[in-house]
This record gives C-alpha cells, structure tokens and sequence, in this order.
C-alpha cells in the first residue's frame, strides 16, 4: 500500500539508511523500495519529502532481477516494523565503513614508500557485499567490477608498478557455482570489456589472460583474444611502453596451470625440442599462462586478498613462493585508495630476504 502521510523524522531517517533503495523520477521525486529476505519489497510513495544528502542515485533492479537472497513476494508492514528492520540493516551497513575507518588511520602516501612492480589481488567479497545490502549478487559483481577499475587507474598511475594481475573467476567458480549466477557473470564480463576496451588503450594499459580461455562461451572467448592481439600490436607499435600490464585470470586455476605446463615441455621433449636438463625454473615459468606478466615484471611482490579470507585458494601457486601477502578485511567493491595505500605501506615496512639474512657476511654458493 502507498504512504500518503506527511514526511515524520522517523521516515527521514529511514531515507537516510543505505540499506534502502529508491529511484528518482523525471519530477524530482523519488520513491522508496524496502527490502529483506523475504521479499522484494513495495514502494512507498515519497513524492512530498524533501531531497537528503543521501541521492546517490543507487542501482535498483528490477524485481525480476533479484536472486534468492532477496526473494519475490510482496508483503504489507506497519510503519514501525519497517523501521524495526531499518535499524537492523543498518547495523550491517556499519560493517565496511568501521574497517575502512581502522585502514584508514594506518595508511601513508605511497609518494614515500617503496612499491611493488607486479601486485596480484584476489577480489574476494562480492556476494558478500550483495547480501548486507539486500540486493542481487549480480549487484555485487557489477561493484566489484567498479573497484577493478578504480585499482587499475590507481596502479597505473604508479611508475613502479608495471603490473596488476587480478584473480577475475576460478575454474572452481566456473564449476561450483549456480548456473544463472556463472551465466550472468560471464554477460556481465562481456559487456565490461566491450566498454573498458578503448579507454585501456587511450591509458597505457594492455590486457592479457591467464586461463582457460577456450572453455569459455564462444563470444566472450574470441572478445577475449580479439582484445589481448590488439592490445599486443597497439603496445608494439607504440613509441612509449605500456604503463600497466594487467592480467585477467578467467576460468584459471593455478594447479591446472601448472599441470598444463608440464604437458606443454613434455610435448617439446616428444618432439626432441627440450632436453631434460633444459627444464629448470625460468623455463617452466615460461610455460605457465601467467608468463607475460612475469616476463614483464616478474613474480608478484604483493598479493592482496579482501574480505578477510587468508588462503591462496589456488591463485598464483608458483610465481608467489616470495610474494608478500597482505589480508584486507573489506570486501572487494569496497576496496579503495585507502585500502590499497594500507597494504603499500604494509608491504613498504617488509624485509625480503629471499630465503637468506640481511647481517650475512659469509661466502655464499651463488
């Protein structure tokens, strides 16, 4: 049913709650959908109310598009259950913004710090985002992929970090996880390197993949080669040298990786190309998917993981046995210069000593 009542300080302060979605019309007014795991919610009529600071013109969905964390059916609520619940949310909604206030007051200007040159990230939280705020995964990811785009730019603008591998989608994901939810993923990825793929170029940042590519849906798989060969023949035809070289783990796994490039020597040693004293560790790199980006910047020297998970989760397994490690409790589409200026600074303060010691003053055997 619709409010037609006068705006109470109660209702102001639930428009003020972000766990809330509205929508403004052509006319300036704007309405207000109210959520929760129940339903999709209903509209409040909100024409009358005055505009708060809080207009962010936040994504709101179609109800056809919301997943099974918000459900579909449509229920009436007294004035004082929907604020009951309006607090609740908004507990949550604390969640993010209490640790990006604790990153905050330890991060420091990566002017002084001594930086990475490869950073890879595990963009984990997603769907986790999604859920405190009551809206679809899909919501989540398209966020996530916000915050991708915000830390390329930033590394870009770095001159000593030549590279930013990014652990897009396992090929656990791609075999785990609801077929609707991998379905909508893959669109969405179509859809953002269609959109992306000219402004990497005007920036300096070339793309590659790491992954098995083929395996994906056809058009997505050929955009996917179409933008690395173009990125590849703008980069050498270029008089300046990239800016950043970001590689896409899609459908990637670090263990098939490596058991793909055992079978890829051995191919060689059939064929009487390789010897068995020819494999060492720069070859067998070589091999790996992710080799274009270590030719360029090396192995990853920082690794950042959100969401408060610390495991590797089968992501860079062989190129990061020196990597530093660096855990973030905030989740991905909420990753920002913030976050990102905490784990320079953390990795700013590390001694690498590579398996040695920095008071050793004996021979060694290199």
């Amino acid at each position: 049913s619709l409010l037609m009542t006068p705006p109470s300080s109660s209702l102001k302060m639930m428009m003020r709650s972000r766990s809330f979605l509205y929508s403004r019309s052509r006319s300036r007014s704007f309405r207000l959908q109210v959520t929760s795991p129940r339903r999709t919610g209903r509209w409040l009529d909100s024409s009358s109310f005055p505009e708060t600071e809080t207009e962010t013109g936040f994504f709101s969905p179609s109800p056809a598009e919301f997943d099974d964390v918000t459900g579909v059916a449509a229920s009436s609520e007294t004035e004082t259950e929907i604020l009951k619940r309006a607090s609740t949310f908004a507990t949550d909604e604390k969640h993010n913004e209490n640790v990006l206030e604790t990153e905050s007051s330890s991060s420091s200007s990566s002017s002084k710090m001594c930086l990475p040159r490869h950073v890879a990230v595990i963009m984990d939280g997603n769907a986790r985002w999604a859920r405190r705020r009551r809206v679809p995964t899909l919501e989540g990811h398209r966020r996530g992929r916000d915050a991708l785009r915000r830390l390329v730019e930033r590394c870009a603008e770095e001159r000593e970090i030549h590279a930013l591998t990014a652990f897009a989608f396992s090929d656990d994901n791609f075999r785990k996880r609801p077929v609707h939810e991998v379905d909508a993923l893959f669109r969405l990825m179509e859809a953002s390197l269609r959109e992306e793929r000219p402004r990497m170029l005007r920036n300096g940042v070339q793309i590659a993949f790491a992954g098995d590519i083929d395996a994906l849906p056809a058009s997505l798989a050929m955009l996917c080669r179409e933008v690395e060969a173009e990125a590849e023949a703008h980069a050498a035809a270029s008089s300046t040298p990239s800016r950043l070289l970001l590689t896409l783990a899609m459908n990637y796994g670090a263990r098939q990786d490596i058991v793909d490039a055992a079978r890829r020597l051995v191919d060689m040693a059939q064929r009487g190309e390789l010897a068995a004293d020819d494999v060492d560790e720069s070859l067998f790199r070589s091999a790996l998917g992710t080799s274009k980006a270590t030719r360029h910047a090396g192995d990853p020297d920082l690794l950042v993981r959100t969401s408060g998970e610390q495991r590797m989760s089968n992501f860079l397994l062989f190129e990061s046995a020196y990597t530093e490690l660096f855990f973030s409790d905030v989740e991905w589409p909420a990753f920002d210069d913030v976050c990102f200026d905490k784990a320079l600074h953390a990795f700013s303060t590390r001694t690498r000593r590579f398996g040695g010691r920095n008071d050793d003053k004996h021979e060694t055997r290199e």
